[in-house]
């Protein structure tokens, strides 16, 4: 045979080898190798082997998504219930505090003194129709008071006397028992009395023409309260 016809044949085998080789490389590509001898490597269809490997991979990062999402919502929970513990025990807190101040307020020592007669009480003396005019300015008087109040507040017309009123003085009063315990009280005491509770304020100067003029008008209401 001559050169060229060797030549020729050698070009036609590489040809058709090249043509084969092409697509076994992209099915080599496409497909991957795995060892399954000890002869070497063999190829074999792979497509169901990286399907199987891209569902364990989606199941796995479900999975992790759902996992995450339970602990997320966990820890939301507990950070709920804490937040609504610490209000609860806040609320309760509160709610003590306020009871414990309620249970605190009240009539002070002092001014349970205050109210009552003093030892060697004298009171102011004066003309009695100059006295209770002055006293009826002064039971329509908000000055007196700390809380915008006067006498009249809570008196107007003969209103809101107790059944008691119409009674001789000295006598029970129910208000100057339960807050100042005392068993009976005088008029000039019920005045001091209506200036501490009711009014908020200090009591009048026991020996104080404010004080004289204040019983006075007040003798006048319960003879009004009486005829009524």
């Amino acid at each position: 045979m001559s050169t060229d016809t060797n030549r020729t044949e050698l070009l036609r085998k590489l040809s058709r080898n090249l043509m084969v080789s092409v697509p076994v490389m992209t099915v080599v590509a496409m497909a991957g190798a795995t060892a399954v001898s000890d002869n070497g490597f063999s190829l074999i269809p792979s497509a169901e082997a990286a399907q199987g490997e891209a569902e364990s991979e989606a199941k796995g990062e479900a999975e992790g998504e759902a996992k995450g999402e339970a602990e997320g919502e966990g820890e939301a929970k507990g950070e709920a219930e804490g937040e609504g513990e610490a209000e609860g025990e806040g609320e309760a807190e509160g709610e003590a505090e306020g009871e414990g101040e309620a249970e605190g307020e009240g009539v002070s020592e002092a001014m349970k003194q205050a109210v009552r007669r003093p030892e060697g009480y004298q009171p102011y003396e004066g003309d009695a129709d100059s006295l209770a005019k002055k006293g009826e300015t002064l039971f329509n008087d908000t000055t007196l008071s700390s809380n915008g109040l006067a006498c009249a507040t809570c008196h107007t017309n003969g209103a809101g006397y107790a059944d008691t009123f119409s009674n001789d003085y000295p006598h029970f009063v129910a208000m100057g028992k339960s807050d100042f315990g005392m068993d009976m009280v005088h008029l000039d005491e019920m005045v001091q009395i209506c200036m501490v509770a009711p009014m908020a304020s200090q009591p009048l100067d026991w020996a104080s023409e404010e004080l004289a003029a204040l019983t006075e008008y007040m003798r006048i209401e319960q003879e009004k309260f009486r005829n009524k």
